[in-house]
């Protein structure tokens, strides 16, 4: 067990920090070189995006904690709710409201 006075953990956390906020640090000091139409915004645009998507599949179809404990088929039509109305209407607000309350609902249903 590592305790909170070991250098160890104290060089861990900050590496962990490094390897984080670098990638930070980089696009303030690119963000006004970088054309927002370049083909490198456009690669870095589509690597964002993918990350977001996988993390999100994997909170769906894999998920942990709580969500663990509820149904496939509560999660993914609440996933399809908010989806389709984000690129429907662009309100994240509602997109996320709307889909908590189907996973909601569906998961009381389907729960026995």
């Amino acid at each position: 067990m590592i305790d909170a006075s070991s250098p160890y953990l104290w060089l861990l956390i900050i590496l962990a920090f490094i390897a984080t906020d670098i990638w930070r640090v980089l696009g303030v000091l690119l963000a006004n070189r970088i054309s927002p139409e370049s083909l490198l915004m456009k690669w870095i645009n589509a690597v964002a995006y993918a990350m977001v998507c996988g993390v999100m599949m994997l909170v769906v179809v894999h998920p942990s904690g709580l969500v663990a404990s509820s149904s496939l088929m509560a999660r993914l039509p609440a996933f399809a709710v908010t989806i389709g109305l984000m690129l429907w209407r662009g309100n994240t607000l509602l997109a996320v409201s709307s889909g908590a309350l189907t996973f909601f609902c569906l998961d009381l249903i389907i729960s026995p």
